[in-house]
């Protein structure tokens, strides 16, 4: 060989051996990555999933106490309000459960429509347990009345229970990243 062929293998080689280093070394990186970027998906498509069903529990319950204390309103049968007694147990429960997968503003709308169900629940409770009780003074009797049909009220207008549940509705599309799309 000549040395203007030693030359160019000199300039050659050291290249070469980069550019094959560089070849293993991204491949080896891009595996680690792809095998992280994998992962990522996998977890993240799980806990986003886990999340709807959160959340479209968190609605149904919400909807089912709603109808189901207008019903006790008109009924009044104190089965049925045990029953209900018994749901703001579970729906409490659930989302005191769920808690990792709520943002503290929809804990706090929760509490909040949680709240003024009680708050309703309770106005039909007492003046449905205590209409046909004798010995209650007049008075007393107006102010259940009242609290009665203010608590009617309440789901006849719809509020505060549609404004509360478009806020939770809000955050859940902002939470789902639906808008977006």
């Amino acid at each position: 060989m000549d040395c203007k062929t030693l030359e160019i293998f000199k300039l050659i080689i050291p290249g070469l051996i980069a550019i094959i280093g560089n070849m293993i070394f991204y491949w080896i990186i891009k595996g680690q990555i792809d095998k992280s970027i994998e992962r990522h998906k996998v977890s993240y498509s799980g806990v986003f999933k886990e999340k709807i069903e959160i959340y479209k529990g968190l609605l149904q319950k919400v909807f089912e106490l709603k109808i189901k204390i207008q019903k006790y309103q008109y009924l009044g049968q104190q089965e049925m309000g045990y029953e209900i007694k018994t749901d703001f147990n579970v729906f409490i429960s659930y989302y005191l459960v769920n808690q990792p997968y709520l943002s503290k503003n929809m804990i706090c709308n929760l509490k909040t429509i949680v709240n003024e169900l009680q708050g309703c629940f309770d106005d039909f409770f007492m003046h449905n347990s205590l209409q046909n009780t004798q010995g209650i003074p007049n008075d007393k009797r107006i102010e259940l009345l009242n609290k009665f049909f203010e608590s009617g009220n309440k789901f006849k207008t719809n509020h505060p229970f549609k404004d509360l549940e478009d806020t939770i509705i809000a955050e859940m599309r902002k939470d789902l990243q639906i808008d977006k799309y």
